[in-house]
Order: C-alpha cells, then sequence, then structure tokens
C-alpha cells in the first residue's frame, strides 16, 4: 500500500512539472511572436511627400546622390524618402522600398507621357505576357496584405503596369530584404530601357544613395526620350498644320483666281454686247 501511494505521489509530481513546463513554453512563444510583430513595425517605415529635398534632415549638398535625391523629390516627386523627414542612404535599399520608388517614378512617366501626347509603351517595355504571366493580381502575393504601405506600389506595377519583376516566382515580395544592384539595373532595363555599364553584379545590395543616383538617371533618361519625342511629335503636327494651311491657302487663290476670270470674261461680255448695241444704233441712223 506504501508503495501504491509513493508511485502515486511521484506521478502527481511529474505531471505537476509537466504542465509547469508546457505553460512557461506558451509564455516564451507568446513573448517571442510579440517580439516578432515589433520588429516588423519598425522594420516598414511610412513614406514621405517632402516639397524639397531642403526637408530632408540627413542629406546635404555635399552628399554624392544630393542632386539626384533633389531632382527625383523636387521634379519627378517620386516617393523615396520616409515620413521622419529621413533618407537613410547609407543603409541597403529593401525590395518594399524598390518597388514604392518605382511605381511612384513610372507614374510621373506616365503623366509626363500624358501631356506629351505619347503611348506608355514608350517607358514601360516589359512584357507583360512574358514575365508577368505567373502574377497577375495583388491577391497572389503571398506576404503582402491589405494594410501593408507596400500594397498600393505592389497591386499598381502588377495590375496596373502589368510588373511582376520585383516579385519572385514564389509569389512573394519579401520587403524587409535588401535589394542586390544587379537586380536593380535588371528592372530598370526591362521597364524602363534604361541600359548602364555601372552595374555591380558582385554587390549583394545597393545602398539608398546609389540607388537615388541610379533611379534618377534611368527616369531622366526616359524623361529626355519622352521631351524628343514631342518635341518630334510638335514638329510633325506643326508642319501637317502648315500643309493644310498651305492647301488651304492654294484653294482660296484658286477660288479668287477664278472669281476674277469670271469677272473678265463678264466684263468682255458686256463690252461685246455694248459693241454690237453701239453698231446697230449706227446702222439704223444711217437708215
Amino acid at each position: 500500500m506504501k508503495t501504491f501511494f509513493k508511485i502515486t505521489f511521484l506521478l502527481a509530481l511529474l505531471f505537476l512539472f509537466a504542465n509547469v513546463q508546457a505553460q512557461k513554453k506558451k509564455i516564451i512563444r507568446k513573448k517571442s511572436t510579440t517580439t516578432n510583430k515589433v520588429s516588423i513595425k519598425s522594420v516598414e517605415r511610412n513614406f514621405g511627400s517632402p516639397a524639397s529635398v531642403s526637408d530632408i534632415t540627413d542629406i546635404t549638398g555635399g552628399d554624392a546622390a544630393y542632386e539626384s535625391l533633389k531632382n527625383l523629390i523636387e521634379n519627378y516627386g517620386v516617393t523615396i524618402t520616409y515620413a521622419d523627414n529621413t533618407f537613410r542612404g547609407k543603409e541597403p535599399l529593401k525590395r518594399g522600398d524598390f518597388i514604392v520608388a518605382l511605381n511612384a517614378a513610372l507614374n510621373s512617366l506616365k503623366n509626363k507621357k500624358e501631356v506629351a501626347g505619347l503611348d506608355t509603351t514608350l517607358f514601360n517595355t516589359y512584357d507583360r505576357n512574358r514575365g508577368g504571366a505567373y502574377l497577375t493580381s495583388i491577391s497572389q502575393v503571398k506576404d503582402i496584405s491589405e494594410g501593408s504601405i507596400y500594397y498600393p506600389a505592389a497591386k499598381s506595377l502588377i495590375e496596373g503596369w502589368g510588373i511582376a519583376a520585383p516579385f519572385a516566382l514564389s509569389k512573394t515580395l519579401n520587403a524587409n530584404s535588401t535589394m542586390p544592384e544587379k537586380e536593380v539595373y535588371d528592372i530598370l532595363r526591362i521597364t524602363m530601357g534604361y541600359n548602364s555599364a555601372g552595374a555591380n553584379p558582385y554587390a549583394a545590395a545597393i545602398s539608398r544613395s546609389k540607388f537615388a543616383i541610379v533611379l534618377n538617371n534611368a527616369v531622366t533618361q526616359k524623361m529626355t526620350e519622352i521631351n524628343s519625342l514631342h518635341t518630334q511629335l510638335m514638329a510633325k503636327r506643326e508642319a501637317e498644320r502648315q500643309r493644310q494651311l498651305d492647301s488651304l491657302q492654294k484653294i482660296d487663290m484658286a477660288r479668287k483666281d477664278s472669281i476674277a476670270k469670271e469677272i473678265e470674261i463678264r466684263k468682255q461680255e458686256a463690252a461685246k454686247k455694248e459693241e454690237e448695241a453701239r453698231k446697230k444704233l449706227l446702222e439704223k441712223k444711217k437708215n
């Protein structure tokens, strides 16, 4: 009987110990989950929309990316800085930040295109059928929810522009992972037709400063192309307008010539009739 009680007591202790350990594991998992959520939120910085580069607190005129950043912000309206008025140029570029800036740059080019009256394909050379087939809707992206700060840009790129290049074949963005320099150049090439020998294929990640310089070069190159095509279009339209004007002038001159000829013919006919009447009158007087 004593042995039975001892065994029962030991089993109760073991059960109590196991229950305590299980509760500890739950607490640890809960803390871990909470820590991870806080970590994710701290990485997803909200974006800013400054009116001037002078609003950015961590960049000066002596920085290599200053002029590029100034152009992107003040002339092109590209979203590339944070809501706390920082740029953080030395940090590596994150994939989420990349798609936000890329989408803003494309929209800026679109606005320029609409003003110039040019076709969208002039600055979006991405083959929708070849590269976008595996991703056609934002709902297919597994790691972006509707509340994410990257959601609007991702939706615009995929559904509006038909661009899936920044996303993995696994249908993920991995917004907080770094962006390799070669991939930045590749995407700018297939979306904007930007070609440059400045890419370092061995760079693990491109810094935000270098990205600002590269993106500004790509957008400026495309803006220059749009301006040039717009100038050609305007020259063509002016030539057509002048051709039509010349044609109208010729028609008007022909009409005036025709009227003048008609008047001259009528004058001649009137003079002829007058001469005939005069001759008849003379004949009557003779008789």
